[in-house]
């Protein structure tokens, strides 16, 4: 029997020092110029050590409380995860051809009616408010340039 907790552990270390690998070879720079590896470094430094935690705090449970792997994806609902990769791919193709506003605003109302069923009016308010509040901090707080699409903003 393989304990779930064990082996996401053991994962997410090994992805975790690849990552740190990573990073150095990008450059850490210095203390007053850090490089483009520092971020990254901090990042798979973080996770290799709650991966480590995990991995000995496994070795010490119950052997009646361990979850198998198996009984991790006891009662997953399929259809919603690839209904929502499906969507995601969608708003990820239109992008650029619908533009930011247009695409992200039809991406959080296929989400929020589709996969959560809540109200009309609901779902284009927090549709509505949510798309404009990014583009308006995209826009002109980080004057980021993103994509007009056919609406032209």
């Amino acid at each position: 029997m393989v304990n779930a907790d064990r082996l996401s552990a053991l994962f997410w270390l090994l992805l975790g020092l690849s990552a740190l690998l990573g990073s150095i070879m990008l450059g850490l720079g210095r203390v007053r110029e850090p490089g483009s590896g520092f971020l990254p470094l901090i990042a798979s430094i973080t996770i290799s050590v709650f991966a480590l935690i995990i991995f000995i705090q496994s070795w010490g449970k119950d052997q009646e409380n361990n979850r198998t792997l198996a009984s991790l994806w006891h009662g997953l609902r399929w259809k919603r995860a690839l209904a929502v990769c499906f969507i995601t791919a969608g708003y990820i193709l239109f992008f650029e051809r619908l533009g930011f506003a247009m695409a992200t605003f039809l991406f959080l109302m296929t989400l929020l009616k589709g996969m959560e069923s809540i109200a009309w009016w609901k779902a284009l308010l927090l549709s509505g408010f949510t798309t404009s509040l990014a583009y308006l901090l995209l826009s002109f707080s980080l004057e980021s340039t993103i994509p007009k699409g056919i609406l032209g903003f």
